[in-house]
């Protein structure tokens, strides 16, 4: 798929998320000024606040669960099951999305994390719960996107050399329904990488 070009209908774009501090809401709030439709997913909790908020059913937080399992065979990562709520409720955003644009940092394998985390799998990943809604959509073989806020640069994954590699141009959405996730430790480089995407594809 040529990633910079689109037919699709830009009136009737969706975007998948998480409804939580940092990225979750950028994609949300600028997201509404281009006139995109937000569901911000949540599984019984009374902390989601967001206004466009969406219970997602008993069922797909099931299969998330079984979901985030697979996943966390490559991330390898321990005491994931008190967060359970939070990551499975990650699926529902892969589950109804093509495109997954997420904000955030890329460990190399051997390489740590700033806050000391170790990327013990052979792949490259993401840092935080945000690795976990990519690995899932890398394993349903979505079109996955991270921005790098350290490297300030834009990366896709590629399934032929099963790694990250940086784009020379912003990305932009070119399905009806995409995921647009990330840190909640978004800095203002990532929110200019999320206000380039929509510009991209509305205004290009």
């Amino acid at each position: 798929m040529d990633i910079f070009n689109t037919k699709i209908d830009l009136t009737k774009i969706t975007c998948h998320s998480g409804g939580a501090t940092g990225a979750d809401t950028v994609w949300d709030e600028i997201g509404e000024e281009f006139g995109v439709k937000t569901k911000a997913y949540s599984y019984r909790t009374k902390s989601h606040v967001s206004p466009n908020k969406v219970e997602i059913s008993d069922q797909d937080y099931e299969d998330g669960v079984v979901q985030i399992t697979k996943a966390n065979k490559t991330l390898g990562r321990f005491g994931i099951h008190k967060y359970m709520s939070l990551l499975a409720r990650n699926w529902v955003q892969v589950k109804y999305s093509k495109q997954v644009f997420a904000i955030g940092t890329i460990i190399k394998a051997g390489d740590k994390s700033v806050k000391g985390y170790k990327n013990n799998s052979k792949n490259d990943v993401v840092d935080g719960g945000t690795g976990y809604a990519v690995m899932m959509a890398i394993n349903q073989e979505n079109d996955v996107f991270v921005f790098d806020q350290i490297k300030d640069k834009w990366f896709r994954w590629s399934y032929n050399s099963l790694r990250f590699v940086e784009l020379k141009e912003v990305p932009l959405i070119t399905e009806q329904d995409f995921a647009g996730i990330g840190t909640r430790e978004i800095q203002p480089n990532g929110v200019k990488a999320i206000r380039d995407v929509y510009e991209k594809t509305f205004l290009k």
